[in-house]
């Protein structure tokens, strides 16, 4: 019955994102030029790290980012629901992985 119950970079990884540091930076490349991260930060007030769900688009030129925040300040709970529901929504659409 343990065996059900994974880790959170488990449960990042089942969702195809490249853990950077455990329980803190999750990736996942879309396209050369968008990449979805997670960020955890120990916050005061918190027991557990808070988290920053965003999309990263590079600009042509390199020297620019744009950044899509989806959450923010959220609990691993929240943050793993919301990167479940944008990773279902992204392959149902079909064209949802596209720079933009």
């Amino acid at each position: 019955m343990l065996a059900q119950y994974k880790t959170l970079d488990e449960r990042f990884k089942l969702l195809g994102f490249t853990v950077g540091i455990g329980s803190q930076v999750y990736v996942m490349d879309l396209s050369k030029r968008s990449m979805l991260v997670v960020e955890g930060v120990r916050k005061t007030g918190y027991s557990t790290y808070r988290y920053t769900f965003y999309k990263m688009t590079c600009l042509p030129g390199g020297g620019q980012r744009r950044l899509k925040v989806y959450e923010k300040d959220v609990s691993a709970k929240k943050v793993l629901r919301r990167v479940a529901s944008f990773l279902a929504y992204i392959e149902q659409d079909q064209g949802g992985l596209k720079d933009g």
